[in-house]
Order: C-alpha cells, then structure tokens, then sequence
C-alpha cells in the first residue's frame, strides 16, 4: 500500500516523526490526560496512526537510520550523569529495596515465560526485564541486543509494556491511601525530613535545572558548546562500543560496550559531565523519535491479538515484583514510602519516582527515588540480555 509521504522522501518522512513528537510533548506538558499517558505513549500511539491510515510508509530509509543510529547515540547522553559514587553513598535504603524489586522483576521474567507462550518469549522476557529495571531507552536497547526484529512484534510488545506501566503507576498512586499499607509498613520519620538539597540539586537530574536555566537566560552559545560536546562525546562511544563488539564477536551486543563505555566516562570525569547541559534532553529526544519508527513500522491488524497476551505476560512479571518488594519491605523494615518509591523507580524510571515521593510529602526520598533509577539505566540493559540469553 503506498502512502501519503513517499518512503523515500527522507526529508518530509524525517519531518513527520519529529513532529510526531513534538504534539506529543506539546500534549503531555498542557494536558493532564495526556501527562498520565505520557508522551512516549502518544508518540507510539502517533507513528501507529500515522502509518496504519497510510499518512506514513510502513518502511522507509528514514526508519533505517533511526533504527541503526538513534538508541545508540542516546543511551551515552542520557547515562553522561551516572556517578556510581553518589549513587552508593546516597542511594541509602531506597536502593537496597531498589535491588529487592529488581529481583523481582527477574523473577517474574521467568515466571511469566513459563506461564505465556507468546511469540518471541525468551526476547520478550529480556526486553521486559530491561524496561522494567531501567526505562524506555532499555526497553528499545535490549530489543535491539536481542534481535527482535518483526516490526508488529516489537510495537505489540513496546505497547503492552508501556501500558502495564502506566497502570501500575495508577496502582502505585492509590496504595498509601491504604489503611493497611500504612500500618503494615509504617514510616519511620527519616522519610518525611527534607534534606538540605534535593534532588535537583543532584548530578541526576542536572539536565533538568539546566534545561530550567536554559528557559531563563536563553539557549546562547554556551548551550551550543555543550550540546556539540554531549553529542560528540556520545558518538565516539558509540563508535568505541561498536568496535568492540565487533572485535568480540557479537555485533548485536553493542548497546552493551555503549552502556559500559557510557557508565566509565561518568564515573572517570563526573565532575566535567555533570556540568553538561541539554545532553539528557537530546538523548529523550531522540528516544521518542525511535518510539514513532518503532510503532510506523507496525500493521495494527497483525499486532492486536499478541498485544493482549503480552500484556498480561507484563502484568505477570509486575506482580512478582511487588509479592518480592513486599516481602522484602518486611524483612528489611522499609516503611511504605520507602519500598513504593523504590518500587516506582525500578519499574518507571526516576522521574515518576521523584514525582511519587515529592507529591506524598515524602521529601528524603526524592533524590534516592532519583538516583536509583539512573542505576536502573545503568543496569538494565546488562540484565535484559542476561534473562534473554539464559531462556534462549
């Protein structure tokens, strides 16, 4: 079926993914419906439209190279800030009940593949495992490190594990309400105290203050001089980490050299790159414009049946960890906060963490919940590959 926009006008196709995104983080920021589905999801949700109603081609060269060059390129902007120092050293308990649920989140992974038969289930498995201990970036990686390559496959399984998420969110809003949640794992106090800094204060969430900085002053040449580094810097990674894996043998396992390369540098010259400004916005940029390719690719036809399945396989392996983060919160004595703030981290990413724990008062937990969620960007590609390869 041929479409409005050729596949092979690259330029009007490039055109229509980035302002896929653009509407989708114009919608997220003005709407509180559109700031619950998130605007991955409404880009996800953009690019299937688009393509299914014959707007977009199914395949394109511009997909391509989307595919072959944007994950790579993000996953060293969006990893420039993780110092493992300040991780270890503030991360405190919320990180040890960040392991706990991250341990049941493999757990679950295995449970769930012996349970589901659904297409794919040893990728599918690992996929998961990344998405669900580091974020949508490790989601995208490990697909790619595992070689999912049927296009109605990977936007069947990107949907289902985004909106698992989204509902465990809403589930993860509504538990401190609970009479029972507060008494079976009451807070201590430390929880409730509101330290000296915050989070965003943190080398964490540095992109953010300075994208707050970059709104006030205007984005001069200064912003210019850190974004051509952030990407220069990324691509000489990326370009290290391919060569490796090349040299390894096993050229599909480069998101995992890039992750390393990525994790060394911040923890080398933290200082120098937690002062870099706009490379953890570039970096979410261009995971968005991944998630429009990956969805366009998509006939929506042959995806519904399996999304269905892959969906319950998602809530499958949630559920296991939150019977993991329950026991563990009573083994260990975390209070509610702590434990589903941990929970959010693990299976969300920092954001929503942060956002959990400011909302809830909870204000010595904001930059924990931060910080262990940079930990799952760090960890989660290594442990998606590592569930896929142990069930395949």
């Amino acid at each position: 079926m041929s479409s409005l926009v050729p596949a092979d006008n690259v330029l009007a196709v490039t055109g229509l993914l980035f302002g896929v995104v653009a509407v989708s983080l114009y919608l997220e920021g003005r709407f509180a419906w559109a700031q619950t589905i998130s605007a991955a999801l409404l880009a996800l949700l953009g690019g299937l439209v688009l393509s299914n109603t014959g707007v977009l081609p199914f395949t394109s060269p511009a997909y391509d190279f989307v595919n072959d060059h944007f994950i790579l390129v993000a996953i060293p902007l969006i990893l420039f800030k993780a110092d493992l120092r300040v991780i270890l050293a503030q991360g405190g308990r919320t990180l040890l009940a960040f392991l706990i649920a991250a341990a049941g989140i493999v757990a679950g992974a295995f449970i769930a593949f012996s349970l589901f038969d659904v297409p794919e289930s040893a990728k599918y498995a690992g996929m998961l495992v990344g998405g669900y201990t580091g974020g949508g970036l490790n989601f995208v990686a490990v697909t790619q490190a595992v070689g999912m390559d049927d296009p109605d496959l990977r936007t069947a399984a990107l949907a289902a594990e985004s909106l698992a998420g989204i509902s465990y969110l809403f589930v993860l809003a509504l538990l401190p309400t609970l009479a029972v949640i507060r008494r079976w794992l009451p807070i201590r106090g430390p929880e409730l105290r509101r330290p000296e800094g915050d989070a965003a204060d943190g080398p964490a969430s540095s992109g953010g203050a300075a994208a707050e900085e970059g709104a006030a002053g205007g984005m001069g040449a200064d912003w210019l001089l850190h974004m051509a580094a952030g990407v220069a810097l990324s691509l000489l990674i990326c370009a290290g980490g391919v060569g490796l894996a090349a040299l390894a043998g096993n050229p599909g396992y480069a998101v995992l050299w890039v992750t390393a390369l990525a994790v060394l540098a911040a923890n080398v010259v933290p200082r120098t790159l937690a002062r870099l400004k706009g490379d953890q916005e570039l970096g979410m940029l261009l995971l968005y414009v991944f998630f429009v390719v990956y969805a366009a690719g998509a006939d929506v036809r042959s995806l519904l049946g399996a999304a269905a399945l892959m969906l319950t396989y998602a809530f499958v392996v949630i559920l296991v960890q939150v019977v993991f983060s329950a026991i563990g919160a009573r083994i260990f004595r975390f209070s509610y906060a702590e434990i589903l703030t941990a929970s959010n981290a693990c299976v969300l990413g920092p954001p929503t963490a942060a956002a959990l724990a400011a909302g809830r008062g909870w204000h010595g937990l904001v930059t924990p919940g931060v910080l262990t969620g940079v930990f799952g960007y760090v960890v989660g590609n290594f442990l998606g590959v590592s569930v896929f390869a142990w069930l395949s």
